[in-house]
């Protein structure tokens, strides 16, 4: 709203959040776009990590070679803690276009 007392806008908020607190709090999903040159213990190990029992962020695959393609959804155990590492390090993988956070 402006500011009749600075001449400039003010805002005003009920809370503030770091973007990872954001992320935690309002993230659906975790979808990561593979092909067939994927590395499954390779994902495993930057997965392990950051797995989290509770109320962390479901994972997604989408998986496609040249003859199919398939959406599969990690166990629960394998929910993770959406922390900036873990999101650098598959973006330095799998390419940053193929990690996405779906929100609610």
């Amino acid at each position: 709203q402006r500011d009749d007392f600075s001449g400039g806008l003010r805002v005003v908020a009920e809370t503030l959040l770091t973007l990872a607190d954001a992320r935690g709090r309002y993230a659906k999903g975790l979808y990561l776009a593979m092909n067939g040159e994927s590395n499954a213990e390779k994902l495993r190990a930057l997965l392990a990590p950051y797995r989290s029992s509770g109320g962390a962020c479901p994972v997604r695959l989408k998986y496609r070679n040249g003859e199919a393609e398939v959406e599969l959804g990690l166990p629960d155990s394998w929910r993770v803690r959406l922390d900036d590492a873990l999101l650098a390090a598959l973006g330095d993988w799998l390419t940053p276009a193929n990690v996405s956070i779906v929100y609610q």
